[in-house]
């Protein structure tokens, strides 16, 4: 299944490699393979993963420390939001965009 990225989560994992990178170059790199590994497993096993209650029709999966939020679509997948743990959450909404880059 192919799997892509909102502009959203795109940005997030953008911003968090950037800052990670300040620090430590291979924890910014690790934390891009860490994502693409999740989204393969996703691709995998769309289902296996916890739904969130409160939105109907998306899914959390966990590859600690992030949390990936995602759809599934007749499309693909599509990973609407990423954050570590530790962060409060942000709700996925409407205004997300699908782009068709950063393709598993």
């Amino acid at each position: 299944m192919k799997v892509r990225f909102s502009e959203r989560a795109l940005a997030y994992l953008k911003a968090e490699q950037t800052y990670l990178g300040r620090f430590d170059k291979r924890a910014a790199k690790a934390t891009a393979m860490q994502i693409r590994k999740a989204a393969g497993v996703l691709a995998e096993h769309p289902q296996a993963w916890q739904a969130v209650a409160i939105i109907p029709g998306v899914r959390r999966y966990v590859s600690a420390p992030y949390i990936i939020d995602y759809i599934q679509t007749g499309g693909g997948i599509v990973v609407l939001a990423i954050r570590h743990g530790r962060q409060n959450p942000r709700v996925p909404d409407a205004n997300d965009e699908f782009p068709d880059q950063f393709e598993t």
